[in-house]
């Protein structure tokens, strides 16, 4: 594992080059992204980016590599930072914020309110919500590897999430149930077959852009409903300050970044999730 004062000098210069790239894609994703590539080999060059070590060079582009290598500069790789870190993340540290009266509050991003917590202590008021269902993990992978990955941990309402549970997202049609708190619809989906879950308006993009991220990293599917209606959100809903911030925010901890923030536009070069 890669300490943390460390791997703060790599993250420099992965969002410092010249030309304007992130170090952490390395030379060949971008000579890729110019000659087009799409569908399959597009998400095996993602799964190398994941999946390998990254030697990371003051002012130049990440060598990825299958061996880690110091003797060009400093090595690291997905960093799999644990449940009890990844809440910390969660409910003490990046949606924990002062309010103007002194007090600390955390964002539930479902009901798109804020609710109590401490500056140490973090917040016992919300759930951590997997936008990936813990149900549907890939048994291949390690669970903590894919319980703790912080690019698809969120901040959520306790009672909202468990009406969540593990139902997919959707556009509710109908709904089947009255939920305690604005923005966030459950029941039955466009044609009425199934029952789906909503997220409210801002957060649409986000859970699209999570899911994209989750399914290539984890060789996972969706299913093609959802499919069609997270493409939808990641051009209604697109990538703000906030989103970025936590990707580099997440990058500082975890290693890795979630290249459908970065590029929302690869979800496009993607036919089949």
């Amino acid at each position: 594992m890669i300490k943390l004062n460390v791997f703060s000098l790599i993250f420099v210069g992965a969002l410092a080059q010249a030309n304007d790239q992130i170090a952490y894609y390395g030379d060949e994703f971008y000579q890729n992204l110019e000659a087009g590539v799409s569908d399959l080999a597009l998400k095996q060059d993602l799964k190398a980016i994941f999946d390998s070590f990254h030697i990371a060079r003051a002012g130049k582009s990440d060598l990825i590599s299958n061996v880690c290598s110091n003797k060009e500069g400093q090595c690291y790789r997905h960093n799999v930072v644990g449940y009890k870190a990844a809440r910390n993340f969660v409910t003490r540290d990046f949606y924990v914020r002062q309010i103007s009266n002194g007090s600390y509050v955390v964002d539930d991003v479902y009901c798109d309110m804020t609710r109590p917590a401490s500056k140490n202590g973090g917040s016992n008021a919300v759930n951590v919500e997997h936008t990936w269902p813990q149900s549907k993990f890939n048994r291949g992978f390690a669970d903590e590897m894919q319980k703790s990955d912080l690019h698809h941990l969120f901040p959520t309402d306790p009672y909202i999430n468990m009406i969540r549970g593990n139902h997919i997202f959707g556009e509710v049609d109908t709904d089947e149930q009255h939920l305690d708190c604005k923005g966030p619809r459950f029941g039955l989906g466009t044609g009425g077959s199934e029952e789906v879950f909503e997220p409210p308006q801002n957060h649409k993009g986000n859970v699209a852009r999570a899911l994209f991220y989750f399914a290539v990293r984890y060789d996972l599917t969706i299913g093609k409903n959802e499919e069609q209606i997270l493409r939808k959100w990641n051009v209604e809903d697109p990538v703000d300050a906030e989103e970025m911030d936590r990707n580099n925010k997440i990058f500082e901890l975890q290693h890795n970044r979630n290249p459908f923030i970065d590029f929302p536009e690869l979800a496009d070069r993607i036919s089949d999730f």
